[in-house]
């Protein structure tokens, strides 16, 4: 939030968003979209068959990202590699339990949002592994969180 000049003598303030505020609600509308658009073809193709569709849609991605000049950077090349390595499996992975879900009768209202609380096992194991800690009124979100997938869950 700063000043941004609209003429040589004067200024007025103006309010922008944080980058990483656009991004995430870029990826909310990204990421919503694709979920429903997967929900509407859960019963036209198998899990596995969305996933290998989805892995060849990266493709085009994956070729304005290598011509990226960020591509080399970062300190220890060989882990990253490995982390991001087992990052794709575990994705990859997630996304077939995912495309399963919605396959087998789930509704995207439910599946979508239940899914979207992965972020609890980072929460757990930032906990557990990195010795992360967290306040009252985030622990009363996890509670709330867990609470929400159980109602998530009723029919």
């Amino acid at each position: 939030m700063g000043l941004t000049a609209t003429a040589p003598s004067r200024q007025t303030s103006k309010k922008k968003l944080p980058a990483w505020l656009v991004y995430s609600l870029l990826t909310i509308l990204l990421w919503g979209v694709w979920s429903t658009i997967t929900k509407m073809i859960a019963d036209d193709i198998s899990a596995y068959m969305n996933q290998v569709l989805f892995a060849m849609g990266l493709l085009p991605v994956i070729a304005v990202v290598l011509r990226s000049r960020r591509l080399s950077g970062g300190r220890d090349r060989k882990r990253g590699i490995f982390y991001a390595f087992i990052t794709g499996i575990l994705g990859g992975t997630g996304n077939i339990a995912f495309f399963k879900a919605l396959s087998v009768g789930g509704k995207a209202s439910v599946v979508v949002p239940a899914t979207s609380l992965s972020p609890l096992v980072t929460v757990i194991v930032g906990y557990l592994a990195l010795k992360e800690r967290t306040n009252t009124i985030q622990k009363v979100g996890l509670v709330l969180a867990l609470i929400a997938i159980y109602l998530l869950s009723l029919e």
